[in-house]
């Protein structure tokens, strides 16, 4: 379809529940997406504009709100266009600007590798979605096109797309209970993964589908007919189960094809939750049911808020078969999960319960705040909330969710902090186990606590499950072990951390001093080929008079004479040496450009031209194009290059001077000292 009939379609779904100013903002997104896109083509060779039309009709099946699909055709805008967040929330609002940037990439930046680029990528999401969960239900929707159109990639990036498709966006769909997309996800992931498997499997289904279309009419009708009598009106159909749950199961019971019967699972949806029992109860006394597969999701619904009832019975055939019943209201959010609830559309009344459904987003944000690493985090969510679950309760009947082969110790941290810090032993059904016993669905744990308690023990790593309540034992016993100096290195680790997350600028460790080009350098008597570094936490600058502390590990670092940490160090027998400031005369500057510009006739020697205009002398000059970006048939290319100033005040003349030229995009430019006494360097990094 062309864009302006994927449009007309998009306004024909969201037409019959938005109102009029809901479909004007739809409107002026559309429009102001298609100009920003322009003549931009995606590797399939469509208009760009093709893929962020998709991405809101999958949304409109979901029925959300306006500012949802306003934010699904903006959404490649910052990231692919010259458009900034902020003109996005000046011409839409504060409400759709943080949608868009929560799904917008972070750009590349130099000191991050690919793969740390793409964790921070994935920690911003994730963060994002804490906040509003309309960002991940977007990003869904934009991974699932992604991958229905994954076919005009090469096959490594195929691959690793779909790893991270599998990885990621597969356990967050189930997470947020919309299987509609989780399912359809897995298969496509399945068919990049493990190619052979994926063919050779659909052909083997192919090829039995006449005969699985009979048994589902059959056992439709039959079951028709026993809920008929009782005179229960119900819904029936038969849904074929997904190609990747098939392999799965194939995997995990070591079966060959033609040893799974369950190919299909029976939907029963009536009018109201007794019905779902009464039906539950008339299905068990006409089939024989296999024990163990009945599973009471009403009762007990998922963390996701997934209800229904399962059971698996053996047909008169001689068949197993998988029924799933549920009401109305059920299947609704059993297709759709959390978007069923979405509390921003109109007219709609939330239920009293919708912000417990997603306290699992709310843990997001402490694990946040506990974590050293990116890394970390990301390996604690996925370790986490991402693994097969078990549900137990706590005293008060409330259902707490944890990863398969979680212990008390586990659930202790999962309840509170404190209560893992302090526990002392644990319950399981009223009876107390011991503290590596492993919970299983349906237990109700009780954990005992005591504030005259020691606090964890080592052992405790050995057998907990969950990577928060490793990460909490560990900082435990860290800050049992912590010295008065080590408190205080601490601190300075936690400054410099600030100082580093500042984007693209980093504090010298020479001071500047009077005229701009004199360098002042802290020195230590006596100390040769020993790092030597200002400490964050007092920042000394020149004349300030300092000392030096011997750190363990990492040099020597200088202090101002009355720094507040210096009483705690010297009086844990820390090593304190004398230190001065000292003039080490003038500096040059190697100065490194990243230009990106369109890349039209010419543009090359109009940048070049301005540094031969200020007595500048290029010694590296490289370029790269980015070939999926393109604007009036050119490329968008990368320009690097480098020179050697003597005054830093040219640089930002030459930074000025090329941002005048019509093509060119961004400038950033870092510049580094080279002392004419010293090997040493300092840099700062600008865009």
């Amino acid at each position: 379809m062309n864009e302006q009939t994927l449009f007309e379609k998009l306004l024909k779904e969201i037409s019959s529940y938005l109102g009029e100013e809901g479909i004007s903002l739809v409107k002026k997104a559309y429009e102001f997406a298609k100009k920003a896109h322009g003549e931009q083509a995606r590797e399939s060779g469509d208009k760009y504009i093709i893929h962020p039309l998709h991405v809101a009709l999958i949304l409109a099946e979901m029925r959300l709100d306006a500012e949802s699909y306003a934010a699904a055709l903006l959404h490649d805008v910052v990231e692919d266009t010259s458009v900034t967040l902020d003109k996005i929330k000046k011409e839409f609002g504060e409400n759709i600007a943080f949608l868009v940037d929560g799904v917008t990439k972070l750009e590349y930046m130099d000191h991050f590798s690919s793969e740390e680029t793409k964790l921070e990528n994935l920690r911003k999401m994730l963060l994002s979605m804490a906040s509003d969960v309309r960002v991940v239900i977007i990003k869904l929707a934009d991974r699932l096109h992604n991958m229905r159109t994954l076919f005009f990639l090469p096959p490594d990036r195929q691959k690793q797309i779909a790893l991270d498709t599998m990885d990621i966006y597969v356990p967050l769909a189930h997470r947020l209970g919309i299987y509609k997309i989780k399912w359809e996800l897995e298969d496509l992931s399945f068919r990049y993964l493990k190619q052979d498997e994926y063919y050779e499997l659909a052909k083997k289904v192919s090829s039995k589908r006449g005969e699985r279309e009979k048994f589902v009419s059959d056992i439709v009708k039959e079951i028709k007919d026993l809920l008929d009598e009782q005179n229960i009106k119900a819904e029936i159909s038969g849904r074929p189960k997904n190609l990747y749950s098939i392999y799965r199961k194939m995997v995990r019971e070591e079966k060959e094809f033609d040893e799974i019967y369950d190919l299909v699972a029976v939907r029963i949806i009536v009018l109201s939750v007794p019905e779902c029992y009464q039906v539950l109860g008339i299905l068990h006394n006409a089939y024989k049911p296999i024990p163990g597969r009945v599973k009471d999701y009403i009762a007990m619904p998922k963390p996701n808020d997934y209800r229904s009832l399962h059971t698996t019975v053996i047909t008169k055939s001689g068949e197993p078969l998988e029924i799933q019943i549920r009401t109305k209201e059920m299947h609704k959010h059993d297709e759709i999960g959390i978007a069923a609830h979405w509390k921003y559309k109109e007219g709609i009344q939330l239920d009293k319960n919708y912000e417990s459904k997603l306290m699992w987003l709310r843990q997001i944000v402490d694990w946040q705040k506990e974590v050293r690493s990116t890394k970390e985090f990301v390996e604690m969510v996925k370790g986490d909330l991402f693994s097969e679950e078990v549900l137990v309760f706590t005293p008060k009947g409330d259902v707490i969710d944890l990863p398969l082969g979680a212990t008390p110790i586990d659930f202790a941290y999962r309840v509170h902090t404190d209560v893992g810090n302090y526990c002392v032993g644990a319950k399981i059904n009223g009876a107390i186990v011991p503290l590596h016993t492993e919970l299983k669905t349906g237990d109700r744990v009780e954990i005992l606590t005591s504030r005259s308690s020691t606090g964890p023990k080592l052992d405790w790593l050995q057998f907990v499950r969950t990577s928060s309540a490793r990460s909490k034992i560990r900082y435990w016993l860290r800050k049992l072990r912590e010295t008065p100096e080590e408190k205080s290195e601490k601190k300075e680790e936690q400054q410099e951390k600030k100082e580093a997350k500042r984007p693209y600028i980093r504090k010298p460790s020479p001071r500047i001093f009077q005229k701009e080009e004199t360098v002042y350098y802290p020195v230590v008597a006596g100390v040769k080929g020993i790092k030597i570094s200002v400490a964050g936490c007092c920042n000394p600058e020149p004349q300030d008079p300092i000392v030096g502390y011997v750190t363990r590990g990492r040099g020597i670092k200088i202090h101002r004479k009355d720094c507040p940490n210096l009483d705690e160090i010297i009086s844990s027998g820390g090593k304190v040496l004398s230190a001065a400031w000292e003039a080490r005369g003038k500096a040059k500057f190697l100065v490194y450009f990243r230009v990106t510009v369109w890349n039209v006739p010419g543009i090359i020697y109009r940048i070049s031209r301005v540094t031969s205009e200020m007595n500048v002398n290029i010694e590296n000059f490289r370029t790269s194009n980015r070939t999926e970006k393109r604007k009036h048939g050119y490329y968008q290319s990368y320009l690097r290059f480098s020179f050697i100033a003597e005054k830093p005040s040219i640089v930002t003349d030459i930074a000025r001077e090329i941002k005048l030229i019509p093509e060119v995009i961004t400038v950033r430019w870092s510049k580094r000292r080279i002392y004419e006494d010293s090997s040493s360097e300092s840099e700062e990094s600008v865009s």
